[in-house]
């Protein structure tokens, strides 16, 4: 579906919004599990700048597989009726898939594979609710 795009008119990129959507989630989601886990306030602080690096990074992972361009060039949605379907999809996949595979991480590491399925749906969770919240937040700051 190709979109008339001059200058002027205002833009979303999807990958960008993957990105950060991702970030948030990979933080939120490492802070709630490690705090289930450790019940440290310690570990979960540390858990928020170590889950939002490691979300980022699977936004960077995730955003040219579902979003290819050219070198140089970003995947880019007009701001209208179809940008919000266009931004839910690229905010809830970054962010529930970093979700889960944050919050599962630390009970591999801390050996807790009885809260491996808890963790895993409370990642999704968070997830799922960051990545609307994220693209909701981004469609009205277009408006």
């Amino acid at each position: 579906m190709a979109q008339d795009i001059v200058s002027g008119d205002r833009v979303v990129d999807l990958a960008a919004s993957l990105k950060g959507a991702a970030l948030f989630a990979g933080a939120a989601s490492c802070a709630v599990a490690l705090w289930i886990i450790k019940r440290s306030v310690v570990w979960s602080v540390a858990a928020i700048v170590v889950g939002g690096i490691a979300g980022l990074c699977i936004g960077f992972a995730l955003s040219p597989s579902l979003f290819p361009a050219p070198s140089g060039q970003v995947v880019v949605v007009k701001f209208g009726p179809g940008a919000w379907a266009s931004l839910m999809k690229a905010t809830l996949t970054g962010a529930v898939v970093s979700g889960i595979v944050i919050a599962a991480v630390p009970a591999w590491l801390f050996a807790k594979s009885t809260r491996l399925m808890m963790l895993v749906g409370i990642g999704g969770s968070i997830g799922a609710v960051i990545g609307v919240a994220f693209s909701y937040v981004n469609y009205l700051y277009l408006k």
